[in-house]
């Protein structure tokens, strides 16, 4: 009998919530992990980025002497898109190689392979907040004016949960068959990243071809979070943005789910 979407989705929900407190534990390693044996410890998380908002800063504000739109500070502008596509291009990357990175785990034991890519997600989230945090700090320094509807941001950042979980769980199977997928994906966020506005402003582009970004489901994201966070007062997406991202964040989910639910039982054979 075949399994349907609805009923694998359902499964991977229950083991996600049978095994919650195996995600936490193991999520917490993941960031103990990365900075074991080193002297710089969690402070290395944040130096490329950090050296990336520099040489933009220098590049585009000092040297360009570029604005963010309204006359918003460019480093506040850049930073405010920056950081949640920071948060999707980590948390993907790290998703898609976590099957195969714990294969010992797999074979050897019976291990729910499900909550991998949601271990990397959750300690994707604990480094999103810290930045977050920083972002806060920034918003004090220009003065920017406190409004409740900031907090709303959170719908965004549930957005790109959806939306990560989905690919996660679809590139995570597929690079258990097909090696090369982690290798593709660094080239195709790279070019994602630039032909997304996080350097740029959408006005840049000529007005034929900027209804293009409509397409593109990390530009509903971060032109959420500026949205939200860097104007006088809050600005949303379109109703028409909104209702196309959940279909494309939702299509995803769905089918990354039914492809991880139908290959994990192959799992073991191929590695």
């Amino acid at each position: 009998m075949s399994v349907t979407p609805k009923a694998t989705i359902v499964r991977l929900f229950l083991s996600i919530y049978r095994h919650h407190a195996l995600i936490l534990a193991l999520a917490l390693r993941d960031l103990q992990s990365r900075y074991a044996g080193t002297l710089g410890g969690v402070l290395w998380t944040f130096a490329h980025p950090l050296a990336v908002i520099s040489v933009f800063y220098f590049v585009f504000a000092i040297g360009f002497r570029s604005q963010g739109p309204a006359r918003t500070p460019f480093i506040l502008w850049f930073v405010c898109g920056y950081v949640p596509w920071l948060f999707f291009n980590e948390t993907l990357l790290a998703a898609t190689d976590s099957i195969t990175r714990h294969a010992h785990l797999i074979k050897k034991t019976v291990f729910p392979s499900e909550i991998l890519p949601f271990v990397h997600l959750t300690s994707g989230l604990v480094l999103h907040a810290i930045f977050l945090l920083i972002v806060v700090g920034m918003l004090a320094f220009f003065n920017v004016p406190f409004l409740v509807d900031r907090f709303l941001v959170l719908y965004f950042l549930i957005c790109s949960c959806v939306f990560l979980l989905g690919l996660g769980w679809m590139l995570s199977a597929l690079q258990v068959f097909y090696r090369d997928i982690s290798h593709a994906l660094s080239i195709i966020l790279n070019l994602w990243f630039w032909a997304t506005p996080i350097v740029w402003s959408p006005d840049n582009i000529p007005a034929e071809y900027r209804g293009l970004l409509f397409y593109n489901p990390m530009y509903y994201i971060i032109e959420g979070y500026r949205g939200l966070l860097i104007f006088d007062t809050a600005v949303w997406p379109s109703a028409g943005q909104t209702a196309y991202f959940w279909s494309i964040a939702t299509l995803t989910f769905v089918v990354g789910a039914y492809v991880f639910g139908r290959l994990k039982p192959e799992f073991v054979d191929v590695m």
